[in-house]
């Protein structure tokens, strides 16, 4: 779907989300499972996990599908580290990342 979709979030896993959330009409799955056949990658699991999907199953680790040539995530090991800079705010970004926050964190369920 990555490709068929121009897409790097349409993973298999994220793609299964979305559909049962939508089928579902609610974001929180704790009543549902997940089989993959491979270990999720850092983005994957992270979906899996804000969706509270209360079990994961998968079958090959990381490495197999990263031995048979599926490394969505291009580079070597495991998960490398992306090549970009990732910085936390300062100075007048941060008070009004701040600022927004509180003033809309009231309007999300958590």
């Amino acid at each position: 779907m990555v490709l068929n979709h121009t897409d790097p979030t349409a993973h298999a896993e994220v793609t299964a989300i979305r559909e049962a959330c939508k089928k579902l009409g609610k974001n929180d799955l704790s009543d549902c499972e997940m089989y993959a056949s491979c270990e999720p990658c850092p983005m994957c699991f992270g979906a899996v996990h804000v969706s509270r999907i209360k079990r994961l199953v998968y079958g090959a680790k990381a490495e197999a599908a990263i031995a048979s040539g599926i490394n969505t995530l291009g580079g070597t090991g495991f998960y490398p580290t992306p090549n970009m800079e990732i910085k936390r705010a300062d100075g007048i970004g941060a008070l009004l990342a701040e600022q927004v926050f509180e003033k809309t964190k009231g309007k999300f369920r958590m």
